[in-house]
């Protein structure tokens, strides 16, 4: 539905800094609950197409969906689950992403906000 990339850093293994970028994508499906997601999915619910004028409050509410997924971290516990899961489906020969996935087209982040 909607796509962004913004600057990420972090350190890596050897304690140095790494600077690069991160893209997340708005889901309806994926998230829903998170405020500012549902704010900016609101707002794509009553307008496709944003007016000059409603530039500001859309800039407003992608900055503060962007700053929710930054903060974002990955659940281990959840990742490896879901990688041993789709391990064992390999082994008995289904594809490897459950249909309650599949049908959005794309795997669920595995992130805690």
């Amino acid at each position: 539905m909607f796509r962004v990339r913004f600057g990420h850093s972090w350190t890596n293994a050897a304690g140095r800094p790494v600077e690069g970028f991160r893209e997340a994508g708005l889901c309806p499906a994926c998230d829903s609950g998170d405020t500012s997601a549902d704010d900016l999915l609101a707002f794509f619910a009553v307008a496709e197409e944003a007016p000059l004028w409603r530039v500001v409050d859309f800039g407003g509410h992608v900055a503060a969906w962007v700053e929710s997924v930054r903060r974002r971290r990955v659940d281990m516990v959840r990742l490896r689950g879901e990688e041993r899961a789709a391990h064992a489906r390999r082994l008995h020969g289904e594809p490897p992403c459950p249909p309650s996935r599949r049908r959005h087209g794309h795997i669920r982040r595995y992130a805690t906000p």
